[in-house]
């Protein structure tokens, strides 16, 4: 998988939602400025897309890391199916050779590709072996490793929306108890001249 175009991807997607938030900013019509009690009632109405949009990113990290992890089960049971087919081709010696690779790689002392070195090195050829369980089982696996980085990146960009909007509604909480102050100090100005 290529991580580089990954990366690319997403900060693509962080570009576009960075300017989406700047231009929808930039377009929000210009009203007189709105009483401090309304400018409250939107950064309340802005504070709950706010929440709305971390849970949905929440949500899309959970379904993220249950993806991840179909694609590991995914990926066990297709060097399973590769591993018996294997076992079904091969003489003793090369069977006691893979059968410590795989055992190797479980222990995480083993990267696939080193795993896939050894199966190839002692063993059949991979076109010796036409076992339907492991088309399906490879099949299955490369569907699971399209599917989670989907997932993740549906996840990513969730993640982004959610942090544009808790930054707008910091914006909006403090801009309307800026206009709040202001109307509190005009009102004690304006007490003061007329006693």
């Amino acid at each position: 998988m290529d991580w580089t175009w990954m990366a690319g991807a997403a900060a693509v997607v962080v570009v576009i939602l960075g300017s989406v938030a700047v231009v929808a900013a930039w377009q929000r019509p210009r009203q007189a400025p709105a009483e401090p009690d309304e400018r409250l009632v939107e950064a309340g109405a802005v504070r709950a897309a706010a929440g709305r949009a971390v849970r949905e990113a929440d949500d899309a990290w959970y379904k993220a890391t249950e993806a991840a992890g179909e694609r590991d089960r995914a990926e066990d049971r297709f060097l399973e199916a590769r591993w018996e087919a294997r076992v079904a081709t091969a003489d003793e010696t090369h069977l006691l050779v893979q059968r410590a690779a795989l055992a190797a790689y479980r222990r995480g002392e083993l990267s696939v590709e080193q795993l896939n070195g050894i199966w190839s090195a002692a063993g059949p050829a991979a076109v010796e072996i036409d076992d339907g369980r492991v088309r399906d089982a490879l099949q299955a696996y490369e569907e699971a490793v399209a599917e989670a980085a989907q997932v993740r990146e549906r996840s990513h960009v969730a993640s982004v929306a959610a942090e544009v909007l808790v930054e707008e509604a910091q914006i909006v909480e403090r801009d309307a108890l800026e206009a709040r102050e202001q109307e509190a100090a005009v009102s004690g100005l304006n007490g003061l001249f007329e006693k």
